[in-house]
């Protein structure tokens, strides 16, 4: 449980880090650990994916208002875009969850692997992103909200990698996009990680200390950290330049790929 606890601490801080910088919630990263820690005791893949998901939406909710909170101090958090965005995903974070449940494990691992790999070289490669000429009207930001909050919580991850290019397109600047991004991944990992523990509160063979698909020494070992770390990665957000940003975003996906595709 010690070594445990140290390898949650050194993900809170690079989760936090990353929420800061880049408007996302660490999802990515807190996922293929959990699941590393949770299948080496012995636990099956059809708890261990649905039970690494939910943990990491819920440290999401921790991580993403730290980080959501610094950016709206230094001015870099659009609250229209938020709340427009937010209705549609209130619809969609929910339902994720249910496909998780269902889906055999094999698929999902590969669709894992598969997704990270393309934002990856989407980023690597600078594929240029066309900017809407007219400023997109509420019902696109809306179904946009539905679709990110059923995939972010399909990936356990706070929708960051796909609010921040959208919000891009929509003509924001950078440093405003991974701002409205961070304080998206909050309602997002709210009503996912709920599900969650809802639709795990009755499953047989859940390791010692989880509610529902929610493993709480993982929550409090990673969120400790990630908090104030969150903070740190907002301001060097303000000083790194953005392209430094997009680069650095893609490289952390690259071993978080491998992992996938060697299990």
């Amino acid at each position: 449980m010690i070594v445990e606890f140290l390898i949650f601490g050194i993900v809170g801080i690079i989760t936090g880090t990353m929420a800061g910088l880049f408007g996302v919630g660490g999802g990515l990263i807190i996922v293929p650990v959990m699941h590393f820690i949770l299948t080496s005791n012995g636990i099956v893949e059809s708890i261990a994916i649905p039970l690494s998901i939910g943990t990491a939406l819920t440290c999401i909710i921790v991580t993403s208002s730290s980080a959501a909170y610094s950016h709206y101090q230094k001015g870099s958090l659009s609250l229209k875009r938020f709340a427009q965005l937010t209705f549609g995903i209130l619809f969609g974070a929910g339902f994720g969850s249910s496909f998780v449940i269902n889906v055999d494990s094999e698929i999902l691992k590969t669709m894992l692997a598969v997704f990270v790999t393309i934002m990856s070289l989407r980023l690597f490669i600078n594929v240029q992103m066309p900017k809407a000429k007219n400023e997109p009207n509420f019902l696109f930001f809306n179904l946009s909200g539905g679709v990110i909050g059923y995939l972010s919580s399909i990936f356990g991850i706070g929708g960051g990698i796909f609010s921040v290019p959208l919000l891009k397109i929509s003509g924001m600047e950078m440093k405003k996009a991974v701002g409205t991004g961070a304080a998206c991944a909050f309602p997002i990992a709210l009503l996912s990680s709920t599900s969650y523990l809802l639709l795990g509160l009755n499953v047989i063979g859940l390791p010692e200390y989880s509610i529902g698909f929610i493993y709480i020494p993982g929550v409090i070992g990673i969120v400790i950290f990630s908090f104030f770390f969150a903070k740190l990665g907002t301001k060097l957000a303000h000083k790194l330049n953005d392209n430094f940003l997009q680069y650095l975003f893609a490289a952390h996906l690259i071993p978080v790929a491998i992992y996938w595709f060697l299990k």
